[in-house]
């Protein structure tokens, strides 16, 4: 996987389908490119997203999260969907499913946190967690709630570097 794209969501809770909602997506890819986007109107963040993911439609990006297929791509397609039923998304074409995902959830046989995945990688580690990301939103801390969510992204991603160049020793 030479080519990647790391990235993470923060939200309000847990469920899509009732008032919870993604409140920041951040993102980085291999080459060191960065997205960001948090917003009053979810539609924002999500087509923003969207678009800027358009530019990898090629197929040779493979998506890096800790969580993603469990959490973080459902999350995104749910809440995509309840705007497109409503037409109040603007770009429906992008498919998250389209792309490979490598997952560092799956590595493990028990659920693992990113902060202890970090300890036990010895890379540096984020400074909060969800719930904190949770009160910035509703405490209108956008820059602080951006800043934590790419600290997630590049914390994932050297936890990936990490995990990979141990992986490939024992090859």
């Amino acid at each position: 996987m030479d080519k990647y794209i790391v990235f993470d969501i923060e939200t309000t809770g847990l469920n899509p389908w009732y008032n919870d909602r993604i409140t920041c997506i951040c993102a980085k890819d291999s080459e060191g490119n960065i997205f960001e986007s948090s917003d009053q109107k979810e539609t924002k963040i999500i087509d923003s997203f969207y678009s800027w993911l358009e530019k990898y439609r090629n197929g040779d990006h493979t998506l890096i999260t800790k969580n993603g297929l469990g959490f973080d791509i459902p999350f995104i397609l749910t809440r995509f969907q309840l705007y497109a039923i409503k037409g109040s998304c603007d770009n429906g074409s992008l498919k998250l499913l389209d792309f490979e995902h490598f997952d560092l959830q799956t590595v493990t046989k028990k659920r693992v946190s990113l902060s202890d995945m970090a300890f036990m990688y010895n890379v540096e580690n984020k400074s909060g967690d969800g719930k904190n990301a949770i009160k910035l939103w509703k405490n209108n801390k956008i820059k602080d709630l951006i800043s934590y969510c790419h600290q997630d992204v590049f914390v994932t991603e050297r936890v990936y570097l990490k995990w990979n160049e141990l992986h490939l020793c024992e090859e």
